[in-house]
């Protein structure tokens, strides 16, 4: 047991060294006041252990060397305090009140220990270990409870450290009390031991303090990576303005860092956001932090000590700012949270931007929505008054018209119609998208309706093509709104004639399969690329072809006929092989009593 004990004694106190210049390396590197106090109370305890392992190899090296060893650990502790003082500042008056309580129980110490106070020797040390102890302890109990009240509100790894900085010094604490307790008589070696482990268990606590490792900062952060991966989905993907944008990027942002406060300001210098101050405060503030540098971090001295963290978003109007005014902890606690917070404002930047993209697109949607409805009620005025008069025409009610015009009125009646389709076409479709579109639905036989599109599909054909017509014996029943149905059935006829130019058969059939009615349009034309029959039944989408550049149309007949299958319960798909024809099938569902 004594060799594993004096391992033990030899492990502690290298370590204790070991991690005081890791913390002198820590502060040579960054230069910051809180961690310079850092590496004075570790560096200081580290002495402490470096001359408790001179003492065990050399002997005792007599009482001067066992003052200054206790001058020293006084010191750590005062240092410490400097260290919290940094963060959350204590009075002047109290450090000076601390500073001489400190002198005066080392001086106290110097005394007693040398023989002046009287008594056994053995009881002098112990009492003098024992105010030695009690002055340590209360510099640093008041930093160890403050920084784990503190923890409790801050982000995981924030969290984490300054927890372990509270633990760490805990169990000096504990150290201590131990040898105090028993400086007046041997310890057991099982009390030895315990002692020990604790010593070794405390520096590497510390160290996580000031600089734990990537791993362990992953593990800490890990029970937040699943929400914050749903708050960057959310921003990114779901919310609809610039402003809420930036609302939600805010809310997290002053949770990553554990701030109190914070805005989001655009590139021309308003604020787009702000939580915890109003604008007003936020526009004084940004003001006072001027414009992002190379370090995110800024003190800000108003009343009392803060830091804001500032970061720039490169937008594509300019550059904006993210501003957090953080907890007085996050220059030394929360460097991992202010490295997270930089790259955090890459998605803030790309969900302000995508909300401008999104708004501007908005904008054409309606602008094209209100172009429809503008341009199908100017056209339905002077259409309706053309076919009125080509009707007069075809009815002589305007007098007899030579043989070669009477020709032409079938063709121009058609092409009447055709553009009186494509008029009502364009109200239809702003009917739907302001969601205005209602359906007026009865019993029919299908392969009725779908007789009467082929009527009026006819005139559009010539001589080399042929409309065939297909249909069972028995009756097709399905609840519809026949007149759209119509239109439907029409639309496919119409392209399946303007889209075979070389002519040849358009074959329209109708039949029953699985509880539903069947419209199936075939035709023998140019056909289409087969990863190009989606864009098909979208909004204004068509497929330019060499073949078929010169076919005019909006785009909108199969993206309404689609809607409108859908409207009923049912679809309308397509088929194609380019250059050997097309087949479009209209589904929709039959009623009950034909499915039985």
């Amino acid at each position: 047991m004594t060799g594993v004990l004096q391992v033990l004694q030899y492990a502690a106190s290298l370590v204790f060294v070991l991690l005081g210049l890791l913390t002198l390396r820590d502060f040579l590197r960054h230069r910051e006041r809180s961690r310079g106090f850092l590496a004075l109370a570790i560096g200081l305890l580290g002495v402490v252990s470096l001359g408790g392992l001179v003492q065990r190899f050399t002997g005792s090296l007599g009482a001067p060397f066992q003052d200054l060893l206790v001058v020293v650990l006084l010191a750590s502790g005062y240092a410490l305090l400097l260290f919290r003082s940094s963060f959350i500042p204590v009075a002047p008056r109290t450090q000076w009140i601390t500073l001489g309580g400190l002198i005066l129980v080392a001086g106290v110490y110097i005394v007693l220990y040398g023989g002046g106070g009287g008594g056994s020797p053995s009881s002098l040390q112990a009492g003098a270990t024992a105010l030695v102890v009690g002055a340590w302890s209360a510099c640093v109990a008041e930093p160890i409870v403050r920084f784990w009240i503190a923890s409790s509100d801050k982000p995981a790894v924030q969290r984490g450290r300054l927890r372990s900085l509270s633990v760490g010094f805990g169990s000096l604490v504990v150290i201590l009390i131990f040898a105090a307790l028993g400086s007046g008589a041997p310890r057991p070696p099982v009390a030895q031991l315990f002692t020990q482990l604790v010593a070794l268990l405390a520096a590497p606590l510390l160290y996580l303090a000031f600089s734990p490792p990537r791993w362990l900062r992953r593990e800490w952060a890990y029970p937040e990576e699943q929400e914050y991966r749903d708050a960057v989905r959310e921003l990114l993907l779901f919310s609809p303005t610039r402003q809420r944008v930036a609302e939600r990027a805010l809310e997290w942002a002053i949770r990553f860092v554990g701030a109190d406060a914070g805005f989001i300001a655009d590139a021309d210098g308003s604020v787009l956001a702000a939580s915890g101050i109003d604008e007003s405060q936020a526009e004084r503030l940004q003001g006072q932090l001027g414009a992002p540098s190379d370090d995110p971090t800024h003190r800000i001295h108003d009343g009392q000590q803060q830091t804001a963290v500032v970061i720039p978003l490169p937008l594509s109007t300019g550059t904006g700012v993210l501003a957090v005014i953080a907890g007085a902890f996050t220059p030394f606690f929360g460097s991992d949270e202010v490295g997270r917070l930089t790259g955090y404002a890459a998605n803030i930047t790309a969900g302000l931007d995508r909300a401008v993209l999104t708004e501007r697109i908005a904008a054409l949607e309606r602008t094209k929505t209100e172009f429809l409805n503008l341009a199908s009620h100017e056209l339905r005025g002077p259409i309706t008054v053309i076919r009125g008069y080509l009707s007069m025409l075809d009815r002589g009610s305007l007098g007899e018209i030579p043989e070669q015009a009477r020709k032409a009125l079938p063709v121009l009646t058609a092409k009447a119609d055709e553009m009186n389709g494509l008029v009502e076409q364009m109200i239809e479709a702003a009917r739907l998208e302001d969601g205005r579109l209602e359906l007026s639905t009865r019993r029919a036989d299908l392969r009725e309706v779908v007789r009467l599109a082929i009527e009026m599909a006819q005139p559009l054909t010539d001589s080399t093509h042929a409309l065939v017509f297909d249909s069972p014996d028995i009756e097709v029943p399905v609840m519809i709104d026949v007149e759209r149905i119509s239109t439907v059935v029409g639309n496919l006829l119409s392209n399946a004639i303007k889209y075979s130019p070389a002519g040849g058969s358009v074959t329209c059939s109708v039949a029953l399969e699985d509880h539903v009615g069947k419209v199936v349009v075939t035709d023998q034309g140019v056909g289409i690329p087969a990863d190009r029959i989606d864009c098909l039944f979208t909004r204004f989408g068509r497929i330019v072809t060499p073949e078929t550049s010169h076919i005019p149309g909006t785009g909108l007949g199969l993206y309404l006929s689609r809607e409108l299958a859908r409207l009923h319960g049912g679809d309308l798909t397509a088929t194609s092989i380019q250059g050997q024809g097309s087949t479009f099938t209209l589904a929709v569902p039959l009623m009950e009593e034909a499915r039985a």
